[in-house]
């Protein structure tokens, strides 16, 4: 019987499109195989894979390898474009994956010509020299994998993901290693029993505090009538829950609910308290440092709500994320993890960073409102699309435009309302309002930012600032103060940025004395702002908590910007994807689901601005939010 459920659980996922075979008869002929072939038996799996002999395109100082299975090319800052073949497999949770031995067959020496092209995230970084100017491997390994726990399909699953590299690079012999051929033996253990069974008493769950109980009430009475069975509790009632503090406490009481309860949504409320230092609701900081030079400003910490959201390992171990033990959560240097994290999200999460009861009175209005009846599609079938160009780079792309036009590709059947800072046009205020106002289903900001304002470069040569509040370019960016002029009702967006710190939470007054900043700072951030502007603004945010990142050029030359396949540009465009693509319509399914599918393409790289990505992208609404009403 377990032999069975192995062959009918143990599923194959391809991150990218690829053609497999699965075999019977793992002897077959390799003639027939297309790139890879898989063989199940019982709690085994062989998966073999055959690669075409690389091809090469030069350009400038720099060549290109192209390996016609791999999946893409894995681009980071100053490090060489790889083709990367991946595959993801799914098991029943709490499978352990208790070996993965993989073998190749004997690398050719292939000897280039100019260097491998090199990967780029700034305008300020160019080769790593410790991967350009050593004598070594890269990446070290053929094949790498990482494992993982969490949430796909609403379902609680064990990942592993496999990575193969066809080529290895020698950057100073001038040499690439190829293999032709891969073999993966995958050994792994099913749990004797679930640990999650079918529990359904709840499916959301909201923490908040005292205060704000009796406001939320009426939330929880929406949801309910909504079919959503809810359970509100506050701080004061999770005390004596296990933990070292308050965020810990938090984090075993959202684990006891889903063994408990079978919750898949929890909705926190809860912020800064006031203007002042102390938290109502705190939140977990990470400590993932990203090496010099690959952001514009050291970052030690920054806002990171995934805490809460990933509860397991992939064997149903409790995720920590201070593994060493020092207090210090979700410690990564450079390169080197030091707290293990497993990242992936076990419940759908998302914030509503309210100070008062009046904020909370005014979002449970916007979401009851928003969620009561069907969106007209006269004014939800549209999508705000702003942006201009980013960098400043040689080749004078301009590409927020190139990311905005994907996206209105993506999602088809939608009009584009295209605000473009372009050279012949200036991007205002009032038109970004204006375009708010008569109310849209998306907006999609992408550039640059600040806790309180969001900007763009004009081309061809990033230069100046929009929008500005007159043509003659004076008084740029979109502040938060703008948002008071927002009167779109219950026409809300659901709005995607890109851009730093848009999503900072803990802007206080008492905050900024603490850093050595004499200022009175505004009450809140540019997507909370947005997203508890009362009459208006959006139904709901997802921004960054920190530096935001976006690459730069075409690294790999195949013709699509690198600023729309890696870091914060994929996850954007995997939002839209899994909505009007995939169907997905619940907003914490869809802000959850592609940091998961992030995970899996991109966290075998050991690369730390990957685990950056998604801690910081927060979600700002209900997560249990059906999209549309």
């Amino acid at each position: 019987m377990k032999n069975v459920l192995a062959i009918v659980v143990a599923f194959v996922l391809i991150a990218c499109a690829a053609v497999f075979i699965i075999y019977e008869d793992k002897d077959k002929d390799t003639e027939d195989n297309i790139g890879q072939y898989l063989n199940i038996q019982g709690e085994k799996i062989i998966q073999r894979y055959t690669f075409s002999y690389p091809t090469f395109s030069d350009f400038e100082e720099y060549t290109c390898v192209y390996v016609d299975e791999a999946d893409f090319y894995d681009m980071h800052d100053g490090w060489p474009a790889i083709p990367v073949k991946t595959t993801t497999y799914e098991f029943p949770f709490r499978t352990k994956i208790l070996d993965v031995i993989y073998e190749y067959s004997e690398p050719e020496a292939i000897t280039l010509t100019k260097k491998i092209s090199v990967g780029s995230c700034s305008t300020a970084t160019g080769e790593d020299p410790n991967i350009y100017d050593e004598d070594t491997r890269f990446p070290p390994n053929f094949i790498s994998y990482h494992t993982g726990g969490g949430l796909s399909n609403g379902t609680q699953k064990t990942f592993l993901t496999v990575r193969v590299n066809p080529i290895t690079y020698r950057p100073t012999d001038y040499e690439i290693d190829f293999i032709e051929q891969a073999k993966v033996t995958i050994t792994f253990e099913q749990p004797d029993y679930p640990l999650l069974e079918n529990k359904d008493e709840y499916d959301l769950l909201i923490i908040t505090v005292s205060n704000f109980k009796r406001p939320l009430q009426r939330l929880v009475n929406h949801k309910e009538n909504m079919g959503i069975k809810t359970k509100l509790v506050t701080l004061n009632e999770i005390q004596d829950t296990n933990g070292r503090d308050t965020q810990e406490k938090m984090k075993y009481y959202i684990k006891e609910s889903i063994e408990n309860w079978g919750i898949e949504y929890v909705l926190l409320v809860g912020g800064i308290k006031g203007q002042t230092t102390k938290w109502n609701l705190p939140t977990r900081y990470s400590h993932v440092l990203i090496s010099e030079g690959k952001q514009e400003v050291p970052e030690p910490k920054f806002i990171c709500d995934l805490y809460f959201a990933d509860i397991y390992d992939s064997e149903g171990n409790f995720s920590c994320w201070d593994t060493n033990d020092n207090n210090i959560f979700a410690e990564w240097d450079g390169s080197k993890e030091i707290d293990k994290m497993d990242l992936y999200p076990d419940v759908y999460l998302g914030r509503l960073p309210c100070r008062n009861k009046r904020e909370v009175r005014i979002v449970v209005d916007k979401i009851i409102d928003y969620e009561k009846k069907k969106a007209d599609d006269d004014w939800f079938k549209k999508m705000i699309l702003v942006s201009g160009d980013h960098w400043k780079d040689p080749g004078q792309i301009s590409e927020g435009v190139l990311i905005m036009e994907e996206a209105s590709e993506i999602m088809s059947g939608f009009t584009p309302i295209k605000l473009y800072a372009t050279e012949g046009n200036k991007l205002l205020v009032r038109n970004i309002n204006k375009a708010i106002n008569k109310g849209a289903g998306f907006a999609y900001f992408c550039g640059h930012g600040s806790a309180t304002s969001w900007g763009i470069h004009y081309p061809p040569d990033a230069t100046g600032w929009g929008p500005s509040l007159s043509r003659l370019g004076l008084i740029t960016f979109y502040h938060t103060m703008y948002m008071n002029f927002l009167r779109n009702k219950n026409k809300l967006p659901i709005t995607v940025v890109g851009g730093c710190f848009n999503g900072k939470f803990d802007l206080s007054i008492g905050n900024s004395l603490k850093r050595g900043k004499i200022k009175l700072a505004p009450a809140s951030c540019w997507a909370w702002k947005l997203t508890s502007k009362k009459g208006g603004g959006a139904i709901a945010t997802i921004a960054n908590t920190g530096l935001g990142t976006h690459a730069m050029s075409d690294a790999d030359q195949n013709n699509i910007n690198d600023y729309l396949e890696v870091l914060d540009g994929w996850l954007e465009l995997r939002f839209f994807q899994l909505y009007n693509q995939e169907k997905v319509d619940i907003l914490g399914d869809l802000h959850s689901g592609a940091i998961k599918d992030y995970l899996h393409t991109f966290l075998c790289s050991r690369d730390e601005m990957d685990p950056k990505m998604v801690q910081q992208w927060q979600l700002f609404g209900d997560p249990s939010l059906k999209v549309g009403g």
